[in-house]
């Protein structure tokens, strides 16, 4: 990374900031768009670069909203993966998509949305901004952190108290191992 890079993904995250702080809570907020777009269980579809972003929502979705959330990389969501779209259930698609995702992976995003439109299957589309990865990565996770955290209070939930992970470190001692990361 160089300065100029460091510096593009600070001008992105300060547009970001204004759109998706509290103090702009209408339709014109992104973060707020995908929380109320959220029902049932989100099964999360990325491209391999964005992964760490996917990854993070997911764990933001966990522990902000209490909410189960599925995780799939794009390629494996056009082979074996889309089968379990034969039956429906309650799972909820979101692609996070690159701006400027390579051209496979573009064409196997628009081969799932044709299979998603076919089969009237609701998805939610999240698009990094353009720029470097980090650019990319940082306006993500910034992005869907706030968006978990508008979901945990649209439903009324309290993201702070993670009782299940003090349940769990005050067992670890009995067992004589560690099952979560003591830095946290």
């Amino acid at each position: 990374m160089n300065k100029v890079e460091v510096l593009e993904s600070i001008r992105h995250l300060d547009n970001l900031q204004k759109q998706i702080n509290s103090l702009n809570l209408d339709d014109k907020n992104p973060a707020l768009y995908i929380a109320n777009w959220i029902s049932g269980i989100p099964l999360i579809y990325y491209p391999s670069g964005l992964q760490s972003a996917a990854i993070r929502f997911k764990n933001s979705l966990h522990e902000n909203a209490k909410l189960h959330v599925f995780l799939e990389e794009i390629s494996e969501a056009c082979h074996n993966e889309i089968v379990s779209w034969e039956r429906t259930d309650n799972a909820r698609p979101i692609l996070i998509e690159g701006q400027d995702d390579h051209i496979t992976t573009k064409a196997k995003w628009q081969i799932l949305k044709e299979y998603f439109e076919a089969k009237k299957i609701e998805y939610k589309e999240v698009f990094s901004v353009s720029g470097n990865i980090l650019t990319k990565l940082i306006n993500l996770i910034y992005l869907l952190d706030y968006a978990s955290i508008y979901l945990a209070v649209k439903e009324g939930i309290d993201p702070s108290p993670v009782r299940s992970i003090d349940f769990v470190k005050s067992r670890q001692h009995i067992h004589g191992v560690e099952l979560v990361n003591p830095n946290f």
